[in-house]
C-alpha cells in the first residue's frame, strides 16, 4: 500500500517542529528535523513560514535555551533542504488562529502528502483535502512502518 505517491513523502513542516527540534535531540521534531537533513523527505515551505521561524528564535524564552549558532545551523538547513513555494492562494480555515492558514496555504500549493504540526488548530482538522495531519510521532511511526512495507 503506498502512503505517499512519489519516491520521498512531500510534506510541509510546521513552525513550532522546527523550533522544537533543537531542544530535545532524541524528540520525535529533531528525527524529523534528521529526516530533513538526510534527505528522506521532501519538505516544502513559504518565505512566510521561514520568516515566522526566524521571529519565534528571536523571543528570549527561546534564545535563551539555545546557542545563536544552533539557531543559525537550524534556520540555514531548514532553507537548504527545503523547496520554497510561493502559495498561490490565501485560505481562511483556520479561524481561531488565522496565522496558522499559511500552513495549508503552502501545502496546497506543494501538493504535499502530510502536514507535520503540534499546533491543535491544524491537528484538529485531520486533513485538508487530499493532506493528512499529523504529530511528530505519528508521521514517524507510518514513515517507518512505510519503510518496512516497502523493502
Amino acid at each position: 500500500m503506498k502512503l505517499w505517491h512519489t519516491e520521498k513523502p512531500r510534506v510541509v513542516i510546521d513552525t513550532n517542529i522546527i523550533i522544537s527540534a533543537p531542544l530535545s535531540k532524541e524528540s520525535s521534531p529533531a528525527k524529523i528535523f534528521e529526516l530533513l537533513l538526510v534527505e528522506e523527505i521532501e519538505n516544502y515551505t513559504s518565505e512566510e513560514i521561514i520568516k515566522e521561524i526566524k521571529g519565534v528564535f528571536k523571543r528570549e524564552k527561546i534564545k535563551s535555551k539555545l546557542s545563536q549558532d544552533k539557531i543559525n545551523f537550524i534556520i540555514e538547513n531548514f532553507r537548504k533542504f527545503s523547496k520554497i513555494v510561493k502559495p498561490h492562494t490565501k485560505l481562511d480555515v483556520i479561524k481561531e488562529d488565522p496565522s496558522d492558514n499559511k500552513i495549508l496555504e503552502c501545502a496546497e500549493t506543494a501538493e504535499a502528502d502530510f502536514i507535520i504540526s503540534g499546533d491543535m488548530h491544524l491537528r484538529a482538522l485531520i486533513s485538508y483535502g487530499n493532506i493528512r495531519i499529523f504529530s511528530p510521532k505519528e508521521f514517524l511511526e507510518i514513515y517507518l512502518q512505510h519503510k518496512r512495507i516497502s523493502r
